[in-house]
């Protein structure tokens, strides 16, 4: 079984059940590396036994480096810290370019789903003018190429997984929010060296387009980190403002698109905390249970960041139903087109057409105010698993050429490449 992750490692790869299986649906592998995709080498802490029946029963971790509690208590040049994760906690930094934030002479755009923090954490330099293109296609210098000025985010948290990112259990609560915690100060630092501008208010979106550090909005991917309901409001205070229930795997509050489940008891007050403080609800990775009754349940925003059609991808639960792109228009929200060679077709590698068919197909059902960036770039995939032309923050012009060949309007294309998700920031963010 083949990884991105394991390839350039020439590693073993063990499989785990409900990850990677030919009969599995759901996972990008779809998605990020997570034990079962990671070199055996590298999954210490983490038992064959643990990986072969599932990630919930992994041990806890047997190791907690120095280096990062230190990134925990101290936010001082962060990215160089979290640089260091991919040769190892405990080995010596060197430094880094500067990134350069050249802007492209094109539009400005807003992509609803990068994760940044955790491509740190595997070795990306995030300011480098300088990275392997074979392997990676997003970083700063990157971003600023593609015009790209409004980024969502992530804090990316992984069940069962031994590394900075992970944590052993859905009940091992002090390790996801540890793990979340370290992310997080990873984009407080970038903020305090002027890299980057956090979006907390809608103060904060005037002269989005306007030279500049790139604005990021954080974005929750998986809330087992947040502790409790009633301690969400802490999250929101330190930047987070769009939170996504559960990753593919499931969480205390939700089932998962590969473990499918309800909302808990504790989910259905986390969604009513979440409203209450004006965050934005991410239906990306729910379970087709768990996203209905948040649907139905909340009175906020809702998105989903970086999900496809699954009318034109059958088989798979990480995709859009039609009824759930209708429930997103009728609230006024966004589909973020994900540009996985394998969520935009199925057995076969995906062209540019393809990625015209699930954003047509988007404005067929939820129309136009629905359509946006969501690519998910380098979300545990390399630039050769899009389709040609659309792997990189670089390509997003040959995009939207592609989509205006396929008949969508100025206006359309406007909306796709920023003014939608202008639209649910403005109206979802606190005033000051």
């Amino acid at each position: 079984m083949n990884c991105a992750r394991a390839t350039y490692a020439n590693a073993v790869v063990m499989p785990q059940l409900g990850h990677g299986m030919p009969s599995a649906a759901g996972q990008e592998h779809m998605g990020k590396p997570i034990c079962s995709c990671v070199p055996i080498p590298r999954a210490s802490g983490v038992s064959v036994a643990a990986i072969t029946n599932g990630a919930n029963k992994a041990p806890a971790k047997s190791r907690t480096s120095p280096r990062v509690v230190g990134l925990i208590v101290d936010t001082s040049d962060m990215t160089r810290e979290c640089n260091c994760c991919s040769k190892g906690l405990d080995t010596p930094c060197s430094g880094g370019q500067n990134a350069t934030m050249t802007t492209a002479p094109n539009h400005a755009r807003i992509d609803g789903h990068l994760d940044l923090a955790y491509l740190a954490m595997q070795g990306i330099d995030l300011e480098s003018n300088s990275i392997d293109r074979a392997r990676y296609g997003v970083n700063f210098p990157a971003l600023g190429k593609g015009a790209f000025k409004i980024i969502f985010a992530t804090l990316f948290t992984e069940v069962g997984c031994d590394e900075p990112w992970g944590y052993a259990n859905h009940m091992d609560v002090d390790a996801a929010a540890r793990a979340a915690r370290l992310q997080l100060r990873l984009y407080q630092g970038l903020e305090s060296r002027g890299v980057i501008r956090i979006v907390r208010t809608q103060a904060d979106l005037i002269g989005w387009n306007s030279p500049g550090p790139i604005r990021v909005v954080i974005l929750m991917e998986g809330a087992d980190p947040i502790e409790s309901p009633q301690r969400a409001q802490w999250w929101f205070e330190q930047g987070v403002r769009m939170v996504g229930l559960t990753w593919a795997k499931g969480s205390r509050y939700a089932g998962g698109n590969a473990a499918p489940g309800e909302l808990t008891a504790a989910g259905k007050e986390m969604v009513r905390s979440l409203d209450a403080l004006g965050m934005i609800h991410d239906l990306s990775h729910l379970s087709d249970q768990a996203c209905a009754q948040v649907i139905a349940l909340s009175k906020g925003a809702i998105v989903a960041s970086h999900s496809n059609c699954r009318s034109l991808v059958p088989g798979n639960e990480r995709h859009l139903t039609d009824e759930t792109i209708r429930a997103i228009s009728a609230r006024d929200g966004v589909c973020g087109l994900n540009l996985y060679g394998k969520f935009l077709a199925n057995d076969r590698v995906a062209t540019m057409d393809d990625v015209a068919r699930h954003v047509k197909h988007v404005r067929e059902v939820g129309g136009a105010k629905c359509l946006a960036f969501g690519s998910d770039f380098d979300g545990g995939f390399t630039p050769s698993d899009c389709p040609e032309n659309a792997q990189r923050p670089e390509d997003a012009p040959k995009i939207e050429q592609a989509l205006a060949q396929a008949g969508l309007t100025p206006v359309e294309l406007e909306g796709f490449r920023s003014e939608n998700w202008l639209r649910v920031l403005r109206t979802s963010l606190p005033k000051n």
